[in-house]
């Protein structure tokens, strides 16, 4: 009898409850979209895509956003964690994705399921269905949200300060399936020792296939952020080429002839410090369509030698990482591009290496340029005349560096030489 009163009060109060009332259309479609959004984005298999970021600014909102750069990298959702690496890396990163991309320009993560599981799974998330739609002949539901700041895990960073934002949008469904197809955040409710006035973020979704089966993925992102000042930082990020991630394994597209030597076991070779090494390109590079974190292929040009003994042959496959890259019309078309050196192999051989260039100086290259202009042409970020020691800096009139373009580079003394 103890148990039986509670329950009898709470139905005198809150009406009788009827098992074959029918539900509420409202509550039938939340239901359903809550339910298609647990099976879409808790089942993700491991997969890894590779992700492009447009990064562009402007002073305020009556200028045009000029572009900073274009970042490439691979991203990986592996048990439901974003992870990151260099394009050609051997493995992903548990690391903080700004770190890897620098301060230069805006930059996110969630965008694989982060959001949309906070938006459409989470108990702190208020949403409301405002109607249905018909676009391209394809039907679809509207849905407001609120998400708040008490309960966001969307923390905003703006070294050294960071903080957890709330956001409010509105989410698009497809009528049919309930797959969410577009979801825009508002960002509105920002702690007050962050220099952030608001921001929009909008992602769009596609199904994707990933083996025997589809998913739905993300397709673009884009982050706008507005400061306090004014200023305005934009990322718009494509996602292309998902596939499923299986770990460090080599895949191979056809088998080795049967009389075929087994390949040589692979050798790790450490170069000395102060070891002159003539590089050329393989192929030209258009800078403009390059992004950083590309990987640029390098040949050898000439036996590297120290101490009578060659380290690098001629022929020797060196690969670099572009670390920054700025083009500009003013005074005249150019760009400005950093070089890092990664990598070596040859025979059965390979190694890191560290490297400065030396040759050619950045007045050299900019000789290229017509007397008149070339105190003119605007300096990227950072100190081009005087890059990091890793670094070397290449300027090129137009947008084109040529094939077989020769440098010279010498790599690093430090304890223990580059590391195998």
């Amino acid at each position: 009898m103890r148990l039986l009163l509670p329950i009898l009060l709470a139905g005198c109060c809150l009406g009788q409850y009827s098992p074959t009332a029918p539900l509420a259309s409202e509550t039938l479609r939340l239901a359903r979209l809550r339910l298609a959004a647990a099976t879409i984005f808790e089942k993700l298999p491991n997969f890894t895509c590779t992700l492009t970021i447009e990064r562009s600014s402007r002073p305020a909102a009556n200028r045009r956003f000029d572009l900073i750069d274009n970042v490439r990298l691979e991203v990986a959702l592996i048990e439901g964690k974003e992870l990151f690496a260099w394009p050609g890396a051997k493995g992903f990163e548990d690391s903080d994705l700004a770190d890897m991309v620098g301060d230069e320009g805006t930059i996110g993560t969630g965008d694989f399921a982060g959001h949309a599981k906070s938006i459409l799974l989470s108990q702190h998330t208020k949403l409301k269905f405002e109607a249905e739609e018909t676009a391209g002949g394809r039907r679809f539901t509207r849905w407001s949200f609120h998400h708040p700041i008490e309960a966001s895990q969307y923390v905003m960073r703006m070294r050294p300060l960071e903080g957890a934002i709330g956001y409010s949008g509105t989410v698009w469904a497809d009528a049919a399936n309930h797959d969410p197809v577009r979801i825009e955040m508002d960002l509105n409710e920002i702690p007050a020792h962050l220099p952030l006035q608001g921001g929009r973020k909008t992602i769009t979704y596609q199904r994707v296939p990933i083996g025997a089966s589809t998913f739905l993925l993300p397709a673009s992102a884009d982050l706008v952020l507005i400061m306090a000042n004014g200023f305005q930082s934009r990322n718009v990020t494509t996602f292309s080429n998902c596939r499923q991630f299986t770990g460090a394994s080599t895949i191979r597209f056809d088998d080795p002839p049967p009389e075929a030597p087994a390949a040589a076991a692979k050798v790790s070779w450490t170069l000395p410090g102060n070891l002159p090494i003539v590089l050329k390109t393989m192929a030209s590079l258009d800078f403009s369509k390059a992004a950083v974190g590309d990987l640029i292929p390098l040949t050898v040009a000439k036996n590297a030698v120290s101490a009578k003994l060659v380290w690098l042959p001629a022929g020797a496959s060196v690969s670099a990482r572009l670390v920054s890259v700025h083009c500009g019309e003013s005074p005249m078309q150019h760009c400005f591009a950093y070089l890092r050196l990664e990598s070596f192999s040859f025979e059965n051989k390979e190694g890191v290496i560290r490297a400065a260039m030396e040759m050619p100086t950045l007045d050299h290259q900019l000789s290229a340029a017509p007397p008149i202009r070339r105190w003119l042409i605007p300096r990227p970020p950072g100190d081009p005349a005087n890059p990091p020691a890793v670094h070397g800096a290449i300027f090129v009139r137009g947008t084109k560096w040529s094939r077989s373009s020769t440098m010279l580079w010498r790599t690093l003394k430090e304890p223990g030489g580059a590391r195998p």
